[in-house]
């Protein structure tokens, strides 16, 4: 027998307001997805290494392709200039990278991983294969075109942004003037 929660016009079927909810809380799912695989890496990373989970896209990009740029990085890694800018001064702070000025252009600097940096890193793509293969098998149990999804989602923002397509929904009225006995 399925218990039924009566709350406004909804009806709550699973007692997950989040899920029950459906897309109205897409955002809000995917954040708690996302704490619900990365806390588990980040204690693995933290415990383990002394290593930041956030630092990861950084320190791997430095690993596999050499040192760069804060520009750069940002660009490679999809990321603001100032986001990778913080993730670079923890990283040098924790003494996994350096800045140095580029042979190229002196009054440039670029991200170098210290021989500390080198070796935690070496640990962390042996710690990240493991996490790769338990995220291959839970994606392939639970939704195998999971990551064919993301990416078609990702696309699809590169060629509009949400911000335009919210300001489509509200077809030219300001949020002042949404009416809130009816949705769209």
């Amino acid at each position: 027998m399925t218990n039924f929660i009566y709350v406004s016009t909804y009806i709550f079927m699973s007692g997950d307001f989040l899920r029950d909810s459906g897309v109205q809380t897409f955002g809000t799912r995917l954040r708690r997805l996302l704490e619900r695989l990365n806390g588990n890496v980040t204690d693995l990373y933290r415990d383990r290494l002394g290593f930041e989970q956030r630092w990861f896209a950084l320190g791997m990009l430095l690993f596999k392709r050499g040192p760069l740029d804060v520009g750069t990085a940002a660009g490679m890694l999809g990321q603001s200039h100032v986001a990778i800018t913080q993730v670079a001064n923890a990283m040098e702070n924790a003494a996994l990278l350096e800045r140095r000025p580029d042979d190229e252009d002196r009054r440039r600097k670029v991200l170098v991983l210290t021989s500390t940096g080198k070796t935690t890193l070496e640990r962390v793509e042996a710690i990240s294969l493991r996490v790769e293969a338990a995220a291959q098998a839970l994606i392939d149990e639970a939704a195998p075109e999971f990551i064919q999804m993301i990416d078609a989602l990702d696309d699809a923002l590169e060629r509009r942004d949400f911000a335009s397509r919210i300001a489509d929904a509200f077809d030219g009225s300001l949020i002042d003037d949404v009416d809130t006995g009816s949705a769209p």
